[in-house]
């Protein structure tokens, strides 16, 4: 039996106006539909490595700086100035934005410990400090459905409290916004973890 193209377009209007009804007419609740998704950014982020590579005055010691992406493991290497070359770093994360939102933000926070009122002669003529290597995980987020959906993850890089560099990734009409946050754009010279905006 072959349905006619007026029987067809009945049955399609049908089941739209049935979706409707189950959802309430909310644009948003249309995700609750099998089939469809509000993607989301990822809801969780853990520090998965804190590796110290060196440490000394910059010059001798941040040679190189990078950072990288790959499948939801962000790593980076760069130099945290700490006045002591035996400083001990800690890192942590925290989310900033609400659960559920279309654009997951975070911040990431190395912070230094030492000694630097005690550093010796040689260290007073040079940026004394620590190369490190940190990798932060994401998970979480709900799955892409039927319908493309905007979404993305920002997440701002702080060395004690001071801002070190923002990374962001976003589909559709959503911005990553970290041109507002960068010191040289504008944006605040400190981020403190219980600021608004």
């Amino acid at each position: 039996m072959v349905l006619d193209a007026r029987k067809l377009k009945d049955a399609l209007l049908l089941a739209f106006v049935v979706g409707l009804l189950l959802t309430g007419g909310e644009p948003k609740a249309v995700n609750a539909l099998p089939g469809f998704s509000d993607h989301t950014g990822p809801t969780e982020m853990n520090v998965s490595e804190l590796e110290r590579l060196d440490s000394g005055c910059r010059e001798a010691v941040s040679g190189y700086a990078r950072s990288s992406v790959s499948g939801g493991t962000y790593s980076q290497v760069t130099f945290v100035e700490t006045g002591d070359p035996d400083a001990d770093l800690s890192a942590w994360v925290e989310r900033t934005s609400p659960p559920g939102a279309d654009l997951s933000t975070f911040r990431v926070h190395v912070e230094s410990s030492g000694n630097a009122t005690g550093r010796n002669e040689s260290n007073r003529s040079c940026e004394a400090g620590v190369q490190y290597r940190l990798e932060v995980t994401t998970a979480g987020g709900s799955p892409e459905g039927v319908l493309p959906d905007a979404h993305g993850i920002r997440i701002l890089w702080l060395e004690n409290g001071e801002y070190a560099g923002c990374s962001g990734s976003y589909t559709g009409p959503l911005r990553s916004g970290c041109s507002q946050l960068r010191p040289q754009d504008g944006g605040p010279d400190r981020t403190w973890a219980n600021a608004t905006a």
